[in-house]
């Protein structure tokens, strides 16, 4: 009997050399190997709007914050002066310093 293991995500690596792995069988369960890679999308994109707001509170212009990104200051100003949303769907996700108690 083959066991099959289920499709995951790792991203592994730093600066230049920073790689997405897969891990598991992605072919045998397809619907499966993309909720996972939403679930990786979403936290990468939650990563983002973290550290964009950490370094405008530490005093970074959105000039700096675009070249970080690869985009102009005002395509950063856009995609993340606002709410935080999901990099598929579109829906708001909550930020963790927007939780209650925090």
């Amino acid at each position: 009997m083959v066991v099959k293991r289920t499709p995951r995500v790792r991203i592994v690596g730093q600066g230049d050399r920073l790689r997405l792995r897969t891990l598991g069988d992605w072919e045998a369960d397809p619907i499966h190997a993309l909720r996972e890679c939403r679930r990786a999308a979403t936290a990468v994109q939650k990563a983002i709007w973290q550290t964009v707001a950490g370094a405008r509170e530490a005093g970074h212009s959105w000039t700096e914050i675009g070249d970080s990104l690869g985009v102009t200051k005002q395509t950063a100003w856009q995609r993340f002066s606002g709410e935080m949303r999901h990099p598929i769907t579109g829906e708001e996700i909550q930020r963790e310093t927007d939780a209650p108690g925090n």
